[in-house]
């Protein structure tokens, strides 16, 4: 009698574990089309839903949740497979990340405002077009060191007389540009990065480590 009572409880306890598994595993099944921010599986009202049919769009600016906004040189194409409780497309992301990449840069700092007025350059978009988006990059130097005139004219002293507001490098395959741009992000010299390395070659060994482990 003892042993039939334990192989009861036995098999009752496997048909509760199982009863509990199948009813998690179908309700994650019933909202597996659905989500919300930080977690799916925390959303007990889900607003947002994944849907199978996305939908494009350009623009020159977008938002990714917990990271904040994007500004961009230029428009680019965006997607959402994402529709909210009254069937409007949100959470666009880029189509092409290293397109987003290279032209969209967020604006809280002033070397990533310096790094967009010169990717709308005609003579950069022509550049830049030669080649694909992951291979091409663009740098400013953190501006609180643009901030720090001393070193600044330790590096270019041929523009001591010169208000530089940004410094920005463009890398390409082919060829490497650098922008010096006023205070009000305005480029007053371009110059091809072999002349820009001799500068840097008559500075200190640790201005120069400097300049180049600051770049943004």
């Amino acid at each position: 009698m003892k042993q039939k009572k334990l192989l009861f409880i036995g098999i009752a306890s496997i048909i509760l574990v199982a009863g509990v598994v199948f009813l998690v595993t179908q309700n994650r099944r019933d909202n597996s089309d659905y989500f919300c921010y930080p977690s799916p599986m925390k959303c007990k009202n889900p607003t947002l839903r994944h849907v199978e049919q996305p939908k494009y769009k350009e623009a020159s600016s977008y938002s990714v949740a917990g990271t904040g906004g994007y500004e961009c040189s230029r428009s680019i194409k965006l997607v959402s497979n994402t529709t909210d409780k009254d069937g409007d497309y949100v959470a666009f992301n880029p189509v092409d990340e290293s397109e987003a990449m290279l032209f969209c840069h967020m604006t809280y700092a002033e070397e990533y405002k310096g790094k967009i007025k010169v990717l709308q350059k005609p003579e950069v978009l022509n550049l830049i077009g030669k080649y694909q988006y992951k291979d091409v990059s663009i740098k400013a130097l953190e501006f609180k060191y643009i901030q720090d005139k001393d070193f600044v004219h330790r590096l270019l002293p041929a523009y001591k007389d010169k208000e530089i507001g940004c410094i920005i490098l463009l890398d390409t395959p082919g060829e490497d540009k650098v922008y010096l741009e006023d205070e009000e992000l305005e480029t007053f010299e371009e110059l091809d990065y072999h002349t820009f390395a001799q500068y840097l070659e008559q500075v200190s060994p640790a201005d120069r480590q400097l300049f180049y482990d600051n770049l943004k």
